[in-house]
């Protein structure tokens, strides 16, 4: 019973330990349901993260694709057009080679490295290669630099003389006329400047050069591709430890080189993305080794002076005066570590930073298997020493600095405000720029020996091209790193002299005779109804006699100038001035003594309407402007804002005027207070005028070269020297190593219009000179200003003497005197103003007084008699009817 009560029982518990159970169950299933739904969750947001992730890896691909696409355009567009000359900067010139100049095979080769030319074998980012033997220069270009795709020759050769000069010049064995070399770059940032650079090869690194930069920067750069992603891992890493000798940040060496000469220097994520895209487009394009060159080639390594060093042969010489064969393990070390701070690292400016570097970058090197123990050792222990620095510039930076201000004013503001990379060609020529210079410093230098080191004085230089404007050199002061005011464009200066062919310029124009006298003594002039002006030569010495108007410009005499500039009007002369690009000065008398300032520039500007036919031109620093990717610079409604433009000239002389003005300064070369300068510059027609005030200035041009010199102190203290003692020798040796450089800058003569003739007259009264003068001058004019009468002052022209012989005889006599024909036949004209022969007899007991004329042949066969006037003043002079009389034509003008 017990047991079956038992078993009852059990049988009874059951269904309560069953139901006991489902509690339990039902929490079991409710606590199941959430880790279900968990697990649907992770699966849905695991989908979506995958399908982000496909999208986002889609999306990067396709952009990076396009990237790719869009920078591999600019990339072959920029090696197809010379990858070393289409970067944005600045740059000069491009060098025109031709027959006669002065040139050696070791100058040459120096100019084509500078060009972007290598020694040796050259791929596309060169723009050619070279190779000096014997007595030429064999260049090879590679056709992608806009001006040798222009030319195509595949082999050009430039043959030299024993004088030093480019004997031939051909292209495919065809003779040329000319070769033009690719632009030297004159920097790469507006904002720098920097010295001349050579194009540096990958066969011309040192190999332990190249081992200390790879150490530092890009151990791995031979073996990964564009984008390093070990390397940007291992940065990541590393640089959280301090525990590190060295560390290396994620970039590879070619977007280093993509940031330095394609992007800003900003760092985003959107640039690096950027950077990768067009670092992978150069590398398929590029080898690794030229790469590497153009590193090295670009880097920024800091400033010295007034110098933005850029690329390691620049460094080996501003910091160690070396060429690169010649660096030490150490300096080779320095170098490499100054390229991750060249402002922290500078060995001249933190010698103890650039040690601790510079031994880093030899532990890099010992790691790598570069250098042994010892030669670590031994270049760690050696101090850091740099050479002294030179009375050195960077090149043309009053230059650089006119250049960017032109740019900025005249390019739109859209251009301006968009900040793209552009590239400025300019107008210098650096081989004159260089002569500019050494002028410069070569008269300071001798001035300084005058002033016994009191003081230096500054000066400035301004060369243009008359006919262009293209301003061909500038020197805006003795040194850039100690003033960068540019005394060529800025210093508002008294011209002095160099002021009065403008006064002459006016006056002829208004119809005033260069050959009309004037008394050269003390004088007072009244002006503005009772103000009283008395002018006085320099040094205070007169002739006291009257003198020609082109005398007085010849000898600078400031009060005939002043007695030009009252009859001319002092408004027309102050609006010539005006027009010819001077500030207008106050219609003062002392105006005509160029007591206006101006800055050397603007009296260069002046002086191109007398070289070039009375045209001035304005000057231009800029041939064109292009933006990186090749087209140019854009201004509103997508016009050009900058582009390759004919010159800005506008007629302001006759071109008589202006001749005849060039004919009076051509004197004061020959005779006149420039007369130190004749003979200097051989074979070569010259003109100028020299400036004293308180600075000295001279002012002068060959028939394709205006210079400027202006030599002075900055605080306006009297340089108590003449513009002939301190000026002049600067100028003539510029013009002079100018035109022997480029023969096509002089010229043997001035172009003549036919509209002038030239006449020889007696300078001491200005009329047509006679056989009895004492002096005689031969001078060009215009028809209206060839006098009417013959000189009265010298010998006996009218026979006076000869009748007082004949009235004393008893039988009648003959004299006769001797007689030339001086008439001047010149382009066009010619004179009838030629002596008498005169001859005296008396007939039927009076005294008759013959003159038999011996005249050119007339067109129209008329003869006219000489005959004696009494003129206003008295005297008895000789006359006939003068005419000047165009070729070809029947009739004859005054």
């Amino acid at each position: 019973m017990a047991t079956e009560l038992q078993a009852a029982n059990g049988q009874r518990q059951l269904p309560a330990l069953r139901h006991a159970r489902i509690p339990a169950f039902r929490h079991a299933r409710i606590f199941a349901r959430p880790r279900s739904r968990r697990r649907l969750i992770i699966a849905r947001v695991l989908r979506v993260v995958a399908a982000l992730l496909i999208v986002s890896v889609v999306a990067t691909t396709a952009a990076f694709a396009y990237l790719y696409a869009h920078y591999s355009k600019i990339v072959d567009r920029r090696l197809a057009s010379g990858y070393l000359t289409s970067r944005a900067g600045i740059y000069a010139a491009p060098r025109v080679l031709r027959p006669g100049q002065k040139l050696t095979a070791e100058r040459l080769s120096e100019i084509l490295r500078r060009a972007g030319y290598v020694d040796g074998e050259a791929s596309r980012v060169w723009n050619g290669r070279f190779r000096a033997d014997g007595d030429g220069v064999e260049i090879r270009p590679n056709g992608a630099g806009d001006d040798a795709a222009a030319q195509g020759f595949g082999v050009v050769r430039v043959e030299f003389n024993h004088r030093g000069q480019i004997e031939s010049i051909t292209g495919d064995d065809a003779r040329l006329d000319s070769y033009t070399l690719e632009p030297e770059p004159l920097t790469a940032d507006a904002g720098e400047k920097t010295a001349s650079r050579a194009a540096l090869s990958y066969d011309e690194i040192p190999p332990v050069l190249a081992r200390a930069v790879l150490s530092i920067e890009d151990r791995r750069f031979f073996e990964h591709g564009p984008v390093d992603l070990w390397g940007i891992a291992r940065a990541a890493f590393s640089w959280g430890r301090e525990d590190q000798d060295f560390k290396q940040g994620g970039s590879t060496i070619t977007q280093q080189l993509v940031k330095n000469t394609y992007l800003t220097p900003e760092r985003t994520l959107r640039r690096k993305f950027h950077e990768a895209a067009l670092a992978s487009v150069i590398e398929s394009r590029i080898r690794k080794r030229d790469i590497l060159a153009l590193y090295c080639n670009e880097i920024y390594l800091g400033r010295r002076g007034s110098i933005a060093v850029r690329g390691v042969r620049q460094a080996a010489r501003v910091f160690f005066g070396k060429e690169l064969k010649d660096l030490t393990l150490a300096e080779v070390a320095t170098i490499a570590g100054m390229i991750q701070s060249p402002a922290r690292y500078a060995p001249d400016r933190h010698p103890e930073d650039a040690q601790v570097r510079r031994n880093t970058v030899l532990a890099a090197m010992l790691r790598d298997g570069a250098i042994t123990q010892d030669e670590a050792r031994a270049a760690a222990a050696e101090p850091v020493r740099v050479a002294p620095l030179e009375h050195a510039d960077a090149t043309a930076p009053y230059f650089i600095d006119y250049a960017n201000r032109v740019v900025e004013s005249r390019l739109s503001p859209s251009a301006a405000e968009s900040g793209q990379g552009l590239r400025v060609y300019t107008t210098l020529d650096l081989e004159l720029q260089q002569i500019a210079e050494e002028s410069i410093n070569n008269q300071l230098a001798r001035l300084e020996k005058v002033f016994k080191g009191r003081r230096r004085p500054q000066a400035a230089l301004v060369a243009l091209d008359p006919r262009t404007g293209q301003v061909l050199a500038m020197v805006g002061g003795d040194s850039y790193a100690e003033s960068q005011l540019n005394r060529a464009t800025d210093a508002l200066r008294q011209p002095g002299s160099v002021f009065k062919p403008v006064v002459y310029a006016a006056a002829m124009e208004s119809g005033i005779s260069p050959l009309t006298l004037s008394a050269d003594a003390p004088r007072e002039f009244t002006y503005d109804g009772h103000a009283k002006y008395r002018p006085a030569n320099y040094g205070g010495g007169y002739s006291c006699r009257d003198v020609t108007l082109r005398t007085g410009l010849v000898r600078s005499l400031n009060v005939v100038t002043v007695d030009a500039a009252m009859r001319t009007g002092l408004t027309r002369v102050a609006t010539l001035a005006e027009r010819l690009g001077l500030p207008r000065p106050q219609a003062y008398p002392s105006l005509a003594l160029g007591t206006t300032e101006a800055t050397p520039l603007e009296v260069a500007t002046a002086y191109t309407a007398f070289a070039d036919d009375g045209r001035v031109v304005r000057p231009n620093p800029v041939l064109r402007v292009e933006g990186v990717s090749g087209a140019s610079a854009l201004g509103e409604n997508g016009a050009p804002a900058l582009e390759e433009n004919a010159a800005d000239a506008e007629q302001v002389l006759k071109p008589s005027t202006a001749y005849m003005l060039t004919d009076m300064l051509s004197a004061v070369i020959d005779h006149g207070t420039a007369r130190a300068a004749r003979g200097a510059i051989k074979g070569v027609a010259v003109a100028g005028k020299t400036g004293t005030s308180r600075d000295g200035w001279f002012a002068g041009f060959t028939p394709n070269l205006v210079c400027v010199v202006w030599v002075g102190f900055d605080d306006g203290e009297e340089l108590n020297l003449t513009g002939a003692d301190s000026a002049l020798p600067a100028w003539v040796e510029f013009v002079r190593r100018a035109v022997e450089l480029r023969p096509e800058l002089g010229g043997q003569s001035f172009d003549r219009p036919a509209s002038v003739t030239t006449v020889e007259i007696d300078p001491e009264t200005g009329q047509l000179a006679s056989p009895s003068c004492p002096q005689r001058e031969r001078v060009t004019v215009a028809p209206a200003f060839v006098p009417e009468h013959e000189c009265s002052l010298h010998g006996d022209p009218w026979g006076l003497r000869a009748l007082a012989a004949a009235s004393s005889a008893e039988q009648p006599s003959t004299v006769q005197t001797a007689a030339a024909d001086t008439g001047d036949v010149a382009e066009g004209y010619y004179t009838s103003a030629t002596p008498a022969a005169y001859t005296t007899r008396r007939a039927a007991g009076a005294t008759l007084i013959e003159a038999a004329v011996r005249e050119p042949k007339r067109t129209d066969g008329a003869s006219r008699a000489t005959q004696v006037v009494n003129g206003r003043d008295g005297r008895r002079r000789l006359t006939n009817d003068l005419r000047v009389v165009p070729k070809g034509t029947d009739g004859r003008q005054e």
